[in-house]
C-alpha cells in the first residue's frame, strides 16, 4: 500500500497526487482508497435521498480511479470528473473506456467551471489539503456550485488537534470557507467501514 503521507512534502503540498497513481504503475490495489467500488459513504447518501435527479449536472472533484464518478452516471447524472493528477484520469480513460462521463485533468485552484453545477461531489480532498490551500480551495469549490454541494470530510471538534495528512476538518471550518452557500444538512457520523473514523457530511445550497 502506498500511503500519501509518505509522498507529502509541505514544499509542494499538491504534487503527492500524481506521484501516489504514477508509484501505483497501474496496480489499483496498492492505492489506499483503490477498492474497486464508490464510497459507501456517497451511496448511502445518494440511495436516501434519491440523488443525483434524472439529468442533473454533476462534477466530481478529485474523482481518482472514477468509481465514485460511473457510480453518479448510472443513476442517471450527466457527469464530469476531473483530478489533479494527470495519471489518474488516463487511467479513467481506459478503466472506463466507452463512458458517459467526462474525464478532465483539471486543477481545482485553476479550473473555470462557467455557470456552474447542479450538484458538486467533493469526497475526501479538503482533507487532503493543508490549511493554506484549503482557504482558497473552498471559494473555488462554492464557484462550481449553480444547485448543491456535498461534502465529505474527516470530522473534529474544534479543541481537537487536526492532525497529519489527511486532516480532520471542523463543522466551524467548513462553514467559514463555504459562507457564500447556505449550510442545507449536516450529520456527524461514524465511518461503517472505517470503524473509529469520524466523519462530516454536509450538504451546501446556493443562496
Amino acid at each position: 500500500m502506498i500511503e500519501g503521507q509518505d509522498l507529502y512534502d509541505p514544499e509542494r503540498p499538491l504534487d503527492w497526487f500524481e506521484e501516489i497513481y504514477r508509484k501505483a504503475a497501474g496496480d489499483m490495489g496498492v492505492i489506499p482508497w483503490g477498492s474497486g467500488a464508490p464510497n459507501p459513504n456517497l451511496v448511502v447518501w445518494c440511495e436516501r435521498e434519491g440523488r443525483p435527479r434524472q439529468g442533473e449536472r454533476v462534477l466530481v472533484v478529485g474523482c481518482g480511479l472514477g468509481d465514485d464518478a460511473e457510480y453518479l452516471a448510472s443513476r442517471g447524472a450527466t457527469v464530469t470528473a476531473f483530478d489533479l493528477s494527470g495519471t489518474a484520469i488516463g487511467w479513467c480513460q481506459k478503466r472506463w473506456a466507452g463512458s458517459p462521463v467526462k474525464y478532465v485533468h483539471a486543477n481545482l485552484l485553476e479550473a473555470d467551471w462557467g455557470d456552474g453545477f447542479d450538484l458538486v461531489m467533493e469526497i475526501y480532498t479538503l482533507q487532503a489539503m493543508p490549511p493554506q490551500i484549503r482557504a482558497e480551495a473552498f471559494g473555488k469549490l462554492a464557484a462550481a456550485v449553480a444547485g448543491e454541494l456535498l461534502v465529505i470530510c474527516r470530522g473534529r471538534d474544534e479543541e481537537e488537534d487536526a492532525g497529519g495528512l489527511p486532516w480532520k476538518l471542523t463543522k466551524a471550518e467548513l462553514e467559514a470557507g463555504l459562507a457564500e452557500l447556505e449550510l442545507a444538512a449536516f450529520e456527524d457520523f461514524e465511518d461503517a467501514v472505517k470503524k473509529g473514523t469520524r466523519r462530516f457530511r454536509g450538504v451546501w445550497k446556493r443562496r
